[in-house]
């Protein structure tokens, strides 16, 4: 899959770093040459200089082939021009944006944006998981509000740990995107996958089985996490 992600922020890198390490190809567009030049030590040359919301620039970051468009800046006016251009001049199916101030949500909405993050979402997501230990964050909210991408710690005693996916009675309608172990890279699991205690799991799941899924990866129920 080819990632674009516009802005070399920290929310941008933290995205793009986690993509890459998907095996997914990424392209970063930022306008200030110095954070350009520090993600491009940090990740490689994978970051053009130039400005998302000029046709030009998203056609030379090859646009044409993009599989999800990602805008990540701490300016709406540029997340939200930048998003119109990829869903309507060049028919980017998959277009995600930050949203800095929740009153302009609708317009993100209207502009065909599939899903907004808020960034309060964010910041009280890394909140919750730093500050309260919480072994689960919300890492943001997929379909207009129905689904959550979530972040879940396993703990070492779980009843989960040492069991596969496939032996597991996971809720309708998880997907389970990203393993990030203690050791190693982070890597995309599949059914056969052992989970181990300590490790965490990056999944995609609708409001009403966050509860559910909780209690079977965790042995807690989501609503006691966050009580």
């Amino acid at each position: 899959m080819y990632v674009i992600i516009v802005g070399c922020g920290a929310l941008g890198t933290r995205t793009a770093y986690s993509q890459i390490h998907a095996g997914h190809e990424v392209l970063m567009l930022d306008m200030d040459e110095s954070r350009v030049a520090l993600t491009r030590k940090a990740l490689g040359n994978v970051v053009l200089l130039g400005d998302a919301t000029e046709e030009f620039t998203l056609q030379n970051a090859g646009i044409d082939r993009c599989d999800a468009f990602i805008a990540t800046t701490g300016d709406d006016a540029v997340n939200l021009a930048s998003c119109q251009l990829a869903k309507f001049t060049f028919q980017v199916s998959n277009v995600v944006s930050i949203v800095n101030d929740s009153t302009d949500s609708n317009l993100f909405l209207a502009a065909g944006v599939n899903s907004i993050v808020s960034r309060t979402d964010v910041i009280l997501a890394n909140l919750a998981g730093t500050l309260l230990h919480h072994p689960m964050a919300e890492l943001m909210t997929l379909n207009d509000r129905n689904e959550k991408l979530i972040s879940m710690k396993i703990p070492p005693t779980a009843q989960s740990v040492g069991n596969r996916f496939r032996d597991l009675a996971l809720p309708y309608g998880i997907i389970i995107c990203l393993i990030v172990s203690n050791v190693g890279s982070p890597f995309v699991p599949n059914e056969d996958t052992v989970i181990l205690g300590g490790e965490e799991v990056i999944a995609s799941c609708p409001v009403e089985a966050l509860d559910e899924l909780a209690y079977v990866l965790t042995g807690q129920r989501f609503s006691s996490i966050v009580a």
